[in-house]
């Protein structure tokens, strides 16, 4: 068994030693005996409420490791009061963030994928119920959970500078997450765009 599948087996059994019925009325989530129903990075999922698997709807995929960690993380995360001020930082100006140095070619691969194909980089965008924003070359917002939000920034190649994408995040964020699953959502995210790209 892979590193990637025990993780999100333990996130799993995490999530069921929480109380499901505080989460749901604290979420306002669709529900029944069975299924929990949640909005992610503008797709549909369902929570298995007994094994605690999560399925993307569309498909009855698996939901994968990136997914499953950021879902269980945003709905159980207890840090203080969850206040959304619809003001956006880099990930190491987070409030409460500790500065690790990621660098600006941190997405340089995706850039590059974006940079040969900008066009299908929007369609993809808006199929993930993104919103244009005037913000560099491209610049779109993508809805994360609730009224939580992230935001794509897009420069393109010229003759001195790569590509290049900056992820800017509600500046509370890590009251909603820990630090880490900043890097799980935004690895869903880039996933979740790569295969738009890649399905057309």
């Amino acid at each position: 068994m892979d590193n990637y599948k025990i993780s999100r087996e333990r996130a799993q059994r995490y999530f069921l030693g929480f109380d499901q019925k505080k989460l749901l009325n604290a979420w306002r989530l669709q529900h029944n005996e069975s299924l929990i129903y949640l909005d992610f990075l503008g797709k549909s999922y369902r929570i298995c409420r007994k094994t605690g698997a999560v399925y993307r709807v569309r498909d009855g995929q698996q939901a994968d490791f990136n997914v499953v960690l950021s879902i269980f993380d945003l709905l159980c995360h207890e840090n203080g009061q969850k206040v959304v001020t619809g003001r956006y930082a880099p990930v190491n100006s987070l409030k409460g963030a500790a500065a690790v140095g990621v660098g600006t070619d941190f997405y340089g691969k995706f850039a590059e994928k974006i940079d040969g194909d900008p066009e299908e980089f929007r369609l993809a965008c808006l199929r993930c119920g993104a919103e244009p924003v005037q913000m560099g070359d491209i610049g779109f917002r993508f809805p994360v959970f609730g009224k939580l939000d992230v935001i794509l920034k897009f420069y393109h190649s010229d003759e001195d500078f790569p590509a290049s994408v900056t992820l800017l995040w509600e500046e509370n964020m890590l009251r909603f997450v820990h630090y880490e699953t900043v890097f799980y959502i935004a690895g869903a995210l880039l996933r979740q765009l790569e295969e738009e790209m890649e399905s057309r």
